[in-house]
C-alpha cells in the first residue's frame, strides 16, 4: 500500500504541474532579472518548461532512484545553473526561487491527502516531506557548485582578456612596436604581460619593441624582475628592447632596491626612445592668425 501511495502522490504531482507552475509564476515580482513578471513571453516560456521538468524530475524520486533519474536530477541542475549564469542572475535569487516553489511543492502533499481515497497517515505525510526536502536540498547543492564553476571560470576568461588588452603592442612601422604600460603590475598581470607581449612581437616580427613605464606607478623588485625577463626573451627572438619613461621617484627606487639596469637600453622618454631610432615627433604649430 506504501508504494501505491507514492505512486498515485507521483501522478498527482504530474497531473498538478501545470497549476503548480502558473502559482509560481504568480509569485514573481516587479525586479529581478529573469524571474521579473515584465520577462518577455520567450522567456517566460523557457521558465515554464523548465519548470515543469523539474517537477516531473523530482516526482519521478517518489516511484524510482534508478540512475536514470539521478541523471536527470543531474543534467537538470546543471542545465539550470549554467542558463542562470549566462543570464547573471544572483545565485541568492535562483536560491530564493527554490523556496517560494518549495512551499508550493509541499502544500500538494496536503492537497493529495485531502483528495486521495488512499489511508494517508501522518507518517506517510512526514516521509514525503523529508523526502522532498531531501532532493531539493541535494539539488540547490549541485545547482550551487555547477554555478560557482561557471561563474569562475567566466571570471577568469574576463580577467585574462582584460589583462591582455592591457599589455598591447602597437605597431607604428613594419618591424617596430611601442608597448605602453598603465597601471600597477601584479604577479599575474606580469605573467599575461610576458606571455602576450612576446607573442605579439613573434607575430609581428619586430625587430624593435619600446617599452614605455611612465604609466606604472611603482616599479618594485617583481616588476624590475619580469621587465627583465621580457628584454632576455624578447632579445633570444632578435628583437632588441628599449624601455623608457623611467621617472626620477622610480630611479631612486630602482638605485635603493640594487636593481642593475647598466644592460638594458633606457631612455628619458619614448618620444626621446623613438627619435633616436629615426623617428620624429612632430609637434602641431599654432596657425598664425590672418587678417
Amino acid at each position: 500500500m506504501k508504494n501505491e501511495k507514492s505512486k498515485q502522490l507521483y501522478e498527482f504531482i504530474l497531473k498538478e504541474a501545470p497549476v503548480m507552475t502558473e502559482e509560481w509564476l504568480k509569485t514573481r515580482t516587479e525586479e529581478g532579472s529573469l524571474y521579473s513578471k515584465h520577462a518577455s513571453e520567450e522567456t517566460e516560456k523557457k521558465l515554464k518548461e523548465q519548470n515543469t521538468a523539474f517537477i516531473q524530475t523530482i516526482a519521478a524520486t517518489l516511484v524510482t532512484l534508478s540512475d536514470k533519474v539521478e541523471n536527470h536530477l543531474k543534467k537538470w541542475s546543471v542545465d539550470i545553473a549554467r542558463d542562470r549564469a549566462v543570464h547573471e542572475v544572483p545565485l541568492y535569487e535562483i536560491i530564493g526561487q527554490f523556496k517560494i516553489f518549495r512551499h508550493i511543492f509541499c502544500s500538494r502533499i496536503e492537497t493529495f491527502t485531502q483528495e486521495t481515497e488512499l489511508e494517508v497517515t501522518l507518517q506517510d505525510v512526514c516521509q514525503w516531506n523529508q523526502h522532498f526536502h531531501a532532493t531539493f536540498d541535494d539539488m540547490i547543492e549541485r545547482l550551487s557548485e555547477e554555478y560557482d564553476r561557471v561563474t569562475l571560470s567566466q571570471l577568469n576568461a574576463q580577467r585574462e582578456m582584460i589583462q591582455e588588452l592591457s599589455a598591447p603592442v602597437i605597431p607604428v612601422s613594419k618591424e617596430i612596436g611601442i608597448l605602453p604600460l598603465i597601471g600597477e603590475i601584479d604577479t599575474y598581470r606580469a605573467k599575461i604581460i610576458l606571455e602576450s607581449v612576446l607573442e605579439q612581437a613573434s607575430r609581428l616580427r619586430l625587430t624593435h619593441l619600446f617599452i614605455d613605464i611612465s604609466g606604472v606607478p611603482v616599479v618594485d623588485t617583481m616588476v624590475a624582475y619580469q621587465l627583465f625577463k621580457v628584454v632576455d626573451s624578447a632579445k633570444l627572438l632578435g628583437i632588441e628592447t628599449i624601455i623608457s619613461g623611467i621617472r626620477p621617484e622610480i630611479a631612486q627606487t630602482v638605485v635603493k632596491l640594487g636593481i642593475d639596469f647598466s644592460k638594458v637600453n633606457t631612455e628619458h622618454s619614448l618620444a626621446k626612445a623613438l627619435e633616436k631610432r629615426g623617428f620624429r615627433i612632430f609637434e602641431e604649430q599654432p596657425q598664425e592668425a590672418t587678417s
